[in-house]
């Protein structure tokens, strides 16, 4: 029975991370929107097979859709995601069960690295605990990439343990599949580098330098790998300010060398993060031996994350589960029998798993009704969007129109924005007369605008939605746990005017990609696409 405990914990940890899996849209961070519908667009990749033009297809899908992250994150999750979509339908919960799989995924392969580590009940009570933090459970009800990220990180270190215990040839392929997975993931697949360079070194395992296979799939995973990320770069205006900084001076400073140290309670709360850290220091002092992978993959996070210049709580995740573990060999020090130990690993468990159920996931919804509604409207080839929940819009008219018969405009055919290291903005148009202009143009019917700017530069829109060639359709309340979205509202106007849709090529302005796009309106929009 023992054997199989770990299957009742991937279960239990399952249905509580399921709590609420039905309920609420995509809006977190933003980039959820943005995960959600690139995951769309490989799912139309798949089944439109464009493969005679398949560049242009791209561009082609992005002029319809404005929503995607092709390109700024690399392509793995949204595929997997677009699988996903493609096997159970295009909706929120097929987006997050998604998720959910990459979150058993990892609590498995945390498990069994842990099993190896140390004692079983250390390695039952981690894998139970650390994916029922709140911290955690949040990135687990969202689409995001942190947990594939971590998910993918722990199956590649497992295959790394396996072959620095066993050298056996297939855990070394395994790892590079992972490794190479995990950087075709997240850019923050940079951790493994890091452990993996830093664990050898330790380690001084020099003969596995002789080995042919070792130096094959290290090339492989080179080969694989770094040409996507020159292809990005090349493609992408991005600074590399946003690792680099000023020749990694951030580095030195007090602010960022502290930085994740400071956050380890709020990743993981008092109860856990000071023993956690805690247990750290005590392993590092008196067990250092007996933990010393553990104590490497802490310090490899730790010297990755704190070298690069943009700082985010949730890009150490991936020391979360190490450090619940070190939390619990502190308890094990403390309690002199090991009834009470366990006693005391099935207390923090079910206090962990009662908290987790009662949280709720930052939900948004109000946007769904809207798309269906304007799907089902006569003109709405070419519709106009204004706010910050753009992605999830652009998402669901998407779900509500199988033969892709519509295009979305957004707010940035007013003013193109990007967020790097700053916030930049580009002026497309500066007067109310330019934006009915552009209306009509592109053949725009109908226009949703949320009642808050989340972006200067708008005015000239609202001036001219104030005019007698809009009238107010609706108005929809928009709903949220979330206070940052109180009183928020969406309203549909009708634009009155005449139509002219152009039958020249229109542009859509970039920030991210180093050129604009062009587009054909009337090969987008009012008939089935592609075509």
């Amino acid at each position: 029975m023992n054997n199989r405990l770990h299957w009742l914990v991937l279960l239990v940890v399952g249905l509580i991370i399921s709590v609420g899996i039905t309920e609420g849209e995509f809006h977190f961070f933003g980039d959820e929107m943005r995960h959600a519908m690139t995951g769309v667009f490989f799912r139309d990749l798949i089944v439109d097979h464009p493969w005679s033009h398949p560049i242009q297809y791209v561009y082609e899908y992005y002029a319809k859709y404005p929503s995607l992250g092709l390109l700024y994150w690399p392509p793995l999750f949204h595929f997997i995601e677009g699988l996903f979509f493609l096997v159970f339908g295009i909706s929120v919960v097929t987006s997050r069960l998604t998720i959910l799989s990459f979150a058993l995924l990892g609590v498995y392969f945390w498990y069994k690295i842990a099993e190896r580590e140390g004692p079983r009940r250390r390695a039952l009570a981690s894998a139970f605990i650390f994916p029922l933090l709140p911290f955690v459970l949040v990135y687990e009800r969202v689409t995001m990439l942190e947990v594939p990220k971590v998910a993918l990180c722990l199956a590649a270190v497992y295959f790394w343990q396996s072959f620095m215990r066993e050298e056996r040839a297939r855990d070394l392929w395994w790892f590079a599949a992972f490794l190479v997975a995990t950087f075709l993931t997240s850019q923050k697949a940079v951790f493994l580098p890091f452990f993996v360079v830093l664990h050898f070194l330790v380690e001084r395992r020099w003969r596995l330098l002789k080995r042919w296979d070792v130096w094959v799939a290290g090339l492989l995973t080179v080969v694989t790998v770094v040409p996507w990320y020159l292809f990005m770069l090349h493609k992408l205006s991005l600074s590399y300010e946003r690792v680099a900084g000023q020749g990694f001076e951030h580095a030195a400073t007090y602010a960022h060398l502290f930085y994740y140290l400071g956050h380890v309670t709020p990743q993981m709360g008092i109860l856990l993060g000071v023993p956690g850290m805690a247990g750290f220091v005590w392993a590092l002092l008196r067990a250092r031996r007996e933990h010393r992978f553990f104590l490497i993959w802490v310090v490899a996070c730790y010297v990755c994350y704190t070298l690069i210049q943009e700082k985010s709580i949730r890009h150490s995740m991936i020391w979360i589960p190490v450090l619940v573990y070190f939390a619990l060999v502190a308890l094990e020090n403390l309690l002199p029998r090991r009834n009470w130990v366990i006693a005391a690993f099935c207390v923090l468990a079910a206090y962990s798993a009662v908290k987790a159920v009662r949280i709720e996931a930052p939900k948004v919804s109000g946007i769904e009704p809207i798309a269906q509604y304007l799907v089902a409207q006569p003109d709405s080839e070419v519709l106009y969007y204004q706010g910050f929940l753009n992605g999830d819009f652009i998402f669901f008219v998407r779900k509500y129109d199988p033969e892709k018969r519509r295009l979305i405009a957004r707010e940035k055919q007013i003013v193109a924005t990007k967020v790097n290291v700053g916030y930049g903005t580009r002026r497309i148009m500066n007067t109310p007369e330019e934006v009915i202009a552009m209306f009509q143009k592109w053949g725009i019917r109908y226009a949703v605008v949320e009642n808050r700017e989340f972006i200067d530069g708008l005015g000239p829109v609202w001036v001219a939605l104030q005019s007698d060639q809009f009238e107010v359709l609706r108005t929809y309340n928009i709903k949220s746990n979330n206070r940052s979205f109180n009183d928020r509202r969406a309203t549909v106007y009708r634009f009155k005017g005449e139509l002219r849709r152009s039958d020249a090529t229109v542009t859509l302005p970039m920030m991210t990609l180093r050129e604009d796009i062009k587009a054909d309106l009337n090969r987008l929009a009012g008939r089935p696409w592609p075509n």
